[in-house]
């Protein structure tokens, strides 16, 4: 999958549920859909969990949900599903700069 709005589309297609019912349930206007399916627009972190949860993607799904997502901005971002864990958790932070050592020698 080469980016946000394809794998957003291919979601939406393989549910078979209909532009009305999706983003009924998205809580965005169809235009809001068909912007972001054509890499018009980037969704917010809240948009994001409701497209997770909405399609009930596990593992390697959601994982690409928050990654393509990412790319998805000018400059790439941190997943926000990462940042959000990173923010709330100090034992994480401690965790990466631990790895962020390891990795600079």
């Amino acid at each position: 999958m080469n980016n946000f709005g394809e794998y957003l589309y291919k979601l939406r297609k393989k549910s078979k549920k209909t532009v009305k019912k999706i983003t009924g349930q998205l809580q965005i206007t169809p235009q809001y859909l068909n912007d972001l399916e054509n890499n018009k627009r980037v969704p917010s972190s809240e948009l994001l969990k409701r497209i997770n949860d909405i399609y009930d993607l596990k593992d390697n799904d959601s994982k690409m949900l928050y990654d393509l997502a990412a790319k998805s901005y000018k400059s790439e971002r941190v997943p926000i599903d990462i940042a959000e864990f990173i923010i709330e958790n100090s034992n994480a932070k401690n965790e990466i700069r631990n790895l962020m050592k390891k990795y600079e020698k």
